[in-house]
């Protein structure tokens, strides 16, 4: 029987927002939403709508103290000096507004929900999830809940030994990493930006390999500025492979983020959304149907696109080659300022853009053969 694909997501987004001039002030689910339904894409019964996470949800990965400080921020939409220091809340990275708490929760239960689906028969995918960097005590790099965290506890919970987590955000998972460093349940495989150059700086190196029965199981690939298609579907298609044969993961969940694009201002890769949709078939072809979560994404339009086209895959639909009129209104009518002057026309156009492909540079080539090495 064929599985169903479900999208979880919600309208109540709109009002659950970043502060002005925030990055993640921009419409995200929202606009996937109202694009696909634009496109004629997705049908009712195909989106399942969010729910909030609950209590004990939460507190598989996080502190008491902090989820309650979190909590009373929110009934005042105001910070303490002590929470602020502590817990790294209040700030321009981490502000007060409707998403620090009302939309975290709203978006860590739309992936505690999507594993319910995927447990059920379905493939589920919730595009508001993979918010990876928060810490057990405190937010971090605009995270507050650290929904893939709880999504990899929840699964633990659940009987699984060997859980893989793959992320292709942009930036490193430090969050994530952090938590399950001493862990051998769970597999951590990231390919990122390099700390070198890019957030969060203090994590994601190569020398990360884990600790205590965890070592070996943390695998970080930082890569170069002006990472290309052909380099980012290089690393995956020679490492993926390798890790699967050597961990024999039951399940897998997959961290979506549209960073790596190159319309994203808030990175330096440079892949197109044809790359992006590739690592993703690339991804299945390997392991088969997993629990897939958002991620980093600061232009609403190449994320609303490269999303779009995830479900079309998901949900086994051709892609479109062009847009509908009510479709382009809505991208259209989005509020956002580009920052760069690179014409970007061609966004309006269709959903699937052509190839970025080049030259895979030695420096990528190195770093995937010191990580091929670990499973000789």
């Amino acid at each position: 029987m064929q599985k169903k694909a479900r999208l979880v997501g919600s309208l109540a987004y709109k009002k659950l927002r970043y502060t002005n001039n925030h990055p993640l002030r921009i419409p995200r689910v929202s606009l996937l939403i109202e694009l696909l339904k634009a496109m004629e894409l997705i049908e009712e019964k195909e989106l399942v709508e969010s729910r909030e996470a609950r209590w004990e949800e939460l507190r598989l990965f996080h502190d008491e103290e902090y989820l309650r400080a979190l909590e009373e921020c929110d009934r005042c939409m105001c910070v303490k000096k002590d929470y602020r220091e502590r817990f790294n809340i209040g700030n321009y990275e981490n502000p007060v507004s409707p998403a620090m708490w009302k939309g975290s929760l709203l978006a860590t239960g739309s992936s505690v929900q999507a594993v319910e689906l995927f447990l059920e028969g379905h493939i589920a995918f919730n595009p508001a999830g993979g918010m990876h960097h928060a810490y057990k005590d405190r937010a971090n790099g605009f995270c507050f809940i650290n929904d893939p965290g709880i999504v990899l506890q929840y699964l633990l919970e659940k009987g699984f030994k060997r859980v893989l987590y793959i992320d292709l955000d942009a930036h490193h998972c430090d969050g994530v990493q952090d938590f399950f460093y001493q862990e051998d349940r769970v597999f951590v495989f990231s390919i990122h930006q390099s700390p070198t150059y890019a957030f969060p700086f203090k994590r994601g190196f190569w020398e990360e390999r884990g600790e205590g029965k965890g070592k070996g199981y943390n695998l970080n690939i930082p890569l170069p500025k002006g990472v290309n298609d052909s380099e980012f579907l290089f690393v995956l298609e020679s490492l993926l492979p390798l890790i699967a044969q050597a961990y024999k993961p039951e399940v897998y969940v997959l961290q979506l983020g549209t960073d790596t694009l190159k319309e994203d201002y808030l990175s330096k890769f440079e892949l197109s959304n044809w790359g992006f949709l590739k690592a993703f078939d690339l991804v299945r072809e390997v392991l088969g149907e997993g629990i897939y979560l958002g991620g980093g994404g600061y232009h609403p339009i190449a994320l609303a696109r490269a999303w779009s086209l995830i479900w079309c895959r998901m949900s086994n639909r051709d892609i479109p080659k062009g847009l509908t009129p009510l479709a382009r209104e809505v991208l259209s009518s989005v509020d956002f300022e580009e920052l760069e002057e690179e014409d970007r026309s061609y966004m309006l156009d269709g959903l699937l853009d052509r190839p970025r492909e080049g030259e895979i540079r030695s420096e990528v080539r190195e770093i995937v053969e010191r990580a091929k090495a670990e499973f000789c």
